[in-house]
C-alpha cells in the first residue's frame, strides 16, 4: 500500500473510534425517544414518548425533551 492510503486508513481508523467513543458518553438524541419517525416528528410535531419514558418526561412542540 502506498503511503496516501496508509495515512487515509489511520485518519479513518481514528474517526471511527473517536465516533464510537463519543456515542457512549452521550444521552439518545431526543427524537429517538418518541414512537414516531424522526419523518413524521418533522413534518406534523407529533411526538408519543415511548413506554416508560412517559412517567417523568415530556416533549415541547419543537420535541425537546424536558424534564
Amino acid at each position: 500500500m502506498s503511503r496516501f492510503s496508509w495515512i487515509l486508513l489511520i485518519l479513518l481508523a481514528i474517526l471511527g473510534i473517536s465516533q464510537i467513543w463519543r456515542m457512549e458518553t452521550r444521552e439518545a438524541p431526543s427524537w429517538t425517544l418518541c414512537k414516531e419517525s424522526l419523518l413524521i416528528q418533522t413534518i406534523s410535531g407529533k411526538c408519543t414518548l415511548r413506554k416508560g419514558l412517559q412517567d417523568n418526561k415530556t416533549v415541547n412542540p419543537v420535541n425537546q425533551i424536558v424534564q
